[in-house]
């Protein structure tokens, strides 16, 4: 079997092809909107926003362009911190969450813009920030042109965080209803795509190991269809009973669930500035 030099690996390729492997197809337009309500609670909840700031250290003086900003995940908290965020979103329902709540916290630097990866930023007129992120937002069709871009809006510094393993999906749920769970690419194309770019990338981990609490078991199956569309009547049944085995039911109604599963998401940033050469 013939051995090949590293530099040859087309990793771009890999990650194209693994992509187009995976367990489950991109969410389109539609998908996202629907979702917007559900996944404004949940990310408001997690700790996963503080996390992603404490590692992030952003400069008081900065302005920052936040590539699939959702509800304003990141946006909301960081706004204090920056001088002025760009926000740019596919689902207009996703933006219209981030007005509302930006409106609520009297933040006036924050600015929405309905633009997705595939759209032409410079023709409308975005120009460079010195903070770039993408935080969970990579799902491209191209990751090498998508990184390229994150570069060329960037001053001083880009931020991305990518799946580590399987990510946000739990392979218990995935073995309880019977179906194949097959990830696709996580952080380690990124880093390698990087480093044939040229960019100093620097790696660390955000784990969230806290406990997801729902309003009722309704709520919580809804989070679970997101993950697994489309059951037929059985698979169904069986994540009902995956769930049932992991929750913690409260006097209240709600629901804490407990899987092994603990989603893990690399936290990675490089400076525009700098290179390997």
């Amino acid at each position: 079997m013939p051995l090949h030099r590293y530099q040859e690996i087309d990793w771009g390729l890999l990650w194209q092809q693994a992509q187009a492997e995976r367990s489950w197809q991109p969410r389109g337009l539609a998908d996202w909107d629907q979702r917007a309500p559900s996944f404004a609670r949940r990310s408001g909840q997690s700790a996963y926003a503080d996390s992603f700031l404490a590692l992030l250290k952003p400069e008081s003086d900065w302005s920052v362009l936040d590539v699939g900003s959702g509800p304003g995940t990141l946006a909301l908290p960081l706004a204090p911190r920056v001088q002025a965020i760009t926000c740019l979103d596919f689902s207009p329902k996703m933006l219209a969450i981030l007005s509302d709540r930006a409106d609520q916290a009297r933040l006036t630097n924050i600015t929405a813009r309905p633009l997705s990866w595939d759209d032409d930023w410079h023709a409308a007129g975005i120009l460079p920030h010195d903070l770039v992120i993408a935080s969970r937002s990579l799902a491209v069709a191209d990751l090498r042109s998508a990184l390229r871009r994150l570069n060329q809006f960037a001053v001083h510094k880009v931020a991305v965080t990518d799946r580590v393993g399987t990510g946000p999906h739990d392979p218990d749920a995935f073995a309880a209803v019977g179906r194949p769970l097959n990830p696709g690419p996580d952080y380690i194309f990124t880093v390698n795509i990087l480093y044939q770019m040229g960019c100093l990338a620097a790696v660390d981990f955000i784990r969230l190991k806290e406990t997801a609490r729902y309003r009722s078991l309704d709520q919580a199956l809804a989070h679970y269809h997101w993950m697994l569309p489309e059951l037929d009547s059985l698979e169904a049944k069986r994540l009902r009973a995956y769930i049932g085995s992991i929750a913690e039911c409260h006097d209240d109604g709600s629901i804490s669930l407990h899987p092994r599963h603990v989603p893990t998401w690399a936290f990675i940033t490089w400076r525009p500035d700098q290179s390997r050469s």
